[in-house]
C-alpha cells in the first residue's frame, strides 16, 4: 500500500467517515504488515495536527506502545501481537478523545465528563460480599459483620479480618467431629478465605465453596461452584482435592484457578505453580505451569483438552482487572454481569466476533468506563436502564 493511500485511510477512520470497505482495507493491511514504521509515521502526523490542525503535546511513543496492548480490539481470528498493537494504536490515537488518554494534565476529569454524558445512568462495581453458612445452618452476612472472632466451629475459631478475608484457625486441642461450612458470594461480590490448613482461596462473584472446618484423614476435600483461585498449603501426606461438578482437581501444594460457572460451556483449570491432575468422565491428565485444561459441557464431548494460556488473563479477576482473549461479546458480558450484578439483553444483529486485549482498568470503576472502552472497537454500543444493560450493534 502506498503512503498516500494509508494516509487517506487513516484520515477517513479518524474522521469516522470510513466506508465498510475502507475500514476492512485498512485493518487487513495492518494485520498483514510486518513493519509498522509507515503506520507509526502516519499516526504521528495525525497526532500532531489532530482534526483541527492544533498542535498537541509531545508524547512518549515507547510508553504508548506499552499501553496499546491494554486496549481491546476486535477481529474474526486470534491475531498476532503486532496486529493487536497496530490496531490498538489507531483506536487509541486517532479515535475521538485520544488527546485525553495521553495528556496527563486533564484526562481523568474530561474522560469522566464525556462518560457521564454518554451514560446518564451508571452501575457501581462489586465488592467484598459473602454469606457464611455454618454447620448448623446459621448464616453470617460477612460484609456487615464486625471484624474479629465471629464464632467457633468444633475446635476451630473463625475470624473475620479486614479487606474481605475470613480465617479458620485450629485450636491446640484434640480434633472433634468434622463440621462443614460453606461460603458463597452473590453477583457483585468476592471474598478471600484461609482454610484451617493454611490454604488460601479467593472466590469470584456468584461462586461458593464447601469445606471442613479442619482437615483429617488422608485427603483434604472441598467443593467449588463458580470460580476460585487456590494457593494450597503443601502436604505430601494429604493431597488436596477440589471437586467442581463432575470434575476433580488433585494437588499437593500449588497455585491454580478453576472456572466452572454453570452458564459457561466449558470448565477451565489454569495452573500457575506446581502441578495438578484434572479428572473428568474417567479421563485424567496432568498439566504444568502455564497450561490450562478445558472440559466441555456440550453433548458428545468426553475429553480433557490441554492448551497453553496466559495465566495473567485467567486470574485477572483476582488482581482487579478485565482481560479478554478470544471471547465474543456474550462471554464478555457474562463476566461483567457477575461482577456488576446486572442483567444483559441483546437487540439487533450483535457481532459474534472475538475481542482480544487488555482493559487495564480497575474492576472497581463504574461499568460505564468498561463499556466506553468496548465501544471503541466500533462493533457494539450499550444502553443502561437501572441494573439492565442492552447490547446493540454499533451506530455511528
Amino acid at each position: 500500500m502506498s503512503n498516500d493511500r494509508l494516509k487517506y485511510l487513516l484520515e477517513q477512520y479518524a474522521a469516522d467517515a470510513s466506508t465498510p470497505w475502507e475500514t476492512k482495507e485498512l485493518f487487513c493491511w495492518i494485520r498483514k504488515s510486518k513493519d509498522d514504521a509507515l503506520l507509526k509515521d502516519n499516526i504521528r502526523e495525525l497526532w500532531s495536527v489532530h482534526k483541527n490542525d492544533k498542535p498537541l503535546p509531545d508524547v512518549d511513543w515507547d510508553a504508548i506502545y506499552t499501553k496499546i496492548v491494554n486496549t481491546p480490539v476486535i477481529t474474526g481470528k486470534r491475531p498476532a501481537l503486532a496486529w493487536i498493537a497496530a490496531a490498538a494504536v489507531i483506536i487509541l490515537l486517532v479515535s475521538a478523545g485520544a488527546y485525553f488518554i495521553f495528556n496527563h494534565d486533564a484526562p481523568k476529569q474530561i474522560a469522566k465528563t464525556e462518560t457521564q454524558k454518554r451514560y446518564k445512568i451508571d452501575v457501581a462495581p462489586g465488592g467484598n460480599k459473602a454469606i457464611l453458612t455454618l454447620a448448623n445452618g446459621a448464616q453470617v452476612i460477612l460484609d456487615s459483620a464486625a471484624n474479629g472472632a465471629l464464632t467457633q466451629q468444633g475446635k476451630t475459631k473463625i475470624i473475620k479480618t479486614g479487606s474481605g478475608r475470613l480465617t479458620y484457625s485450629a485450636l491446640n486441642e484434640k480434633p472433634g467431629e468434622v463440621l462443614y461450612n460453606s461460603i458463597s458470594t452473590p453477583r457483585g461480590g468476592q471474598y478471600q478465605l484461609v482454610l484451617a490448613d493454611g490454604s488460601k482461596v479467593w472466590l469470584n462473584a456468584a461462586s461458593s465453596l464447601r469445606f471442613p472446618t479442619f482437615f483429617s484423614g488422608k485427603e483434604r476435600n472441598v467443593s467449588l461452584t463458580g470460580e476460585g483461585y487456590f494457593e494450597v498449603a503443601h502436604n505430601a501426606e494429604m493431597p488436596f482435592h477440589v471437586k467442581s461438578g463432575d470434575m476433580t482437581v488433585e494437588v499437593l501444594g500449588t497455585h491454580f484457578d478453576i472456572n466452572s460457572y454453570v452458564d459457561e460451556t466449558t470448565m477451565k483449570t489454569t495452573l500457575l505453580e506446581g502441578s495438578v491432575k484434572v479428572s473428568w468422565a474417567g479421563v485424567s491428565k496432568m498439566i504444568k505451569p502455564g497450561e490450562q485444561t478445558v472440559v466441555s459441557s456440550l453433548p458428545g464431548e468426553r475429553n480433557i483438552h490441554i492448551q497453553t494460556t496466559d495465566v495473567d488473563a485467567a486470574v485477572a479477576w483476582k488482581n482487579g482487572r478485565f482481560i479478554f482473549q478470544g471471547e465474543n461479546i456474550r462471554s464478555v458480558m457474562r463476566q461483567l454481569a457477575r461482577w456488576y450484578d446486572v442483567d444483559v439483553s441483546y437487540q439487533g444483529n450483535v457481532t459474534n466476533e472475538e475481542f482480544v486485549g487488555v482493559i487495564n482498568r480497575s474492576r472497581y470503576e463504574n461499568i460505564s468506563q468498561i463499556l466506553g472502552i468496548l465501544e471503541k472497537t466500533r462493533t457494539v454500543s450499550f444502553a443502561i436502564s437501572g441494573r439492565s444493560i442492552t447490547v446493540m450493534p454499533f451506530k455511528k
